[in-house]
């Protein structure tokens, strides 16, 4: 007679995304278990309880800087490893590596606005039912208004300094709230329960790398 059979998940399974770079290394890690980390590290609590970091408590879709730290128990952490320093405000030295490799946004959306945006994007990768990507704008760019996703959306800044803004209808000059993104910070979720968007854009203030993680679901 058969019965349930119980699927026992691998502990601190580890996946490196394929867009990381020697000096940039991102990974998920799942089904997390006294895991240590001692490099400087964004990490983000992609689970659906809050994770105890040193006595701290990191709420879902939230994250912080750690290092030299061990984590008890986590559902599903996204990590950042930067070897840059993350608080330099200066030209990120690794932008023409990524400018290379990374797909300019127009050749993603080919829309006229986008031709000239200093904005890059590059490689997804996708776990279930998330997609991971990485972004890379120069110092003062505006990286171009719209209010419409086929998923719910956060963004982890990474590098840089730069703002999350909501506009009130498709006019730059209608802003109405700024969220300001430093390493390490993710912003709360911009859509409502239906998974409407307001019209917004990220704007950055220095050379900037944030990550975005989209849901599917």
């Amino acid at each position: 007679m058969g019965g349930a059979r119980e699927v026992v998940q691998m502990e601190n399974k580890r996946t490196d995304f394929s867009f990381s770079e020697p000096f940039l290394g991102a990974y998920l890690v799942e089904n997390v278990k006294d895991y240590s980390i001692d490099a400087k590290t964004i990490v983000l609590n992609l689970g659906k309880r809050g994770v105890e970091m040193t006595g701290d408590e990191l709420k879902p879709l939230s994250s912080s800087v750690y290092s030299k730290i061990s984590i008890e128990k986590a559902e599903k952490l996204a990590c950042i490893e930067l070897e840059a320093d993350l608080d330099l405000r200066e030209t990120f030295p690794f932008s023409e590596e990524l400018k290379a490799k990374w797909q300019h946004v127009h050749e993603i959306f080919p829309l006229p606005q986008l031709k000239k945006t200093k904005l890059w994007r590059s490689g997804k990768e996708r776990i279930r039912n998330i997609e991971f990507n990485l972004w890379f704008a120069s110092a003062g760019t505006n990286c171009g208004l719209h209010n419409k996703h086929e998923f719910r959306e956060i963004h982890t800044q990474v590098y840089g300094l730069g703002r999350m803004q909501k506009f009130l209808d498709n006019d730059i000059k209608s802003l109405y709230n700024e969220v300001f993104m430093g390493p390490g910070h993710t912003h709360g979720p911009f859509y409502n329960k239906k998974g409407e968007y307001p019209w917004h854009q990220y704007y950055a203030d220095s050379d900037c790398i944030w990550m975005a993680v989209e849901f599917y679901d």
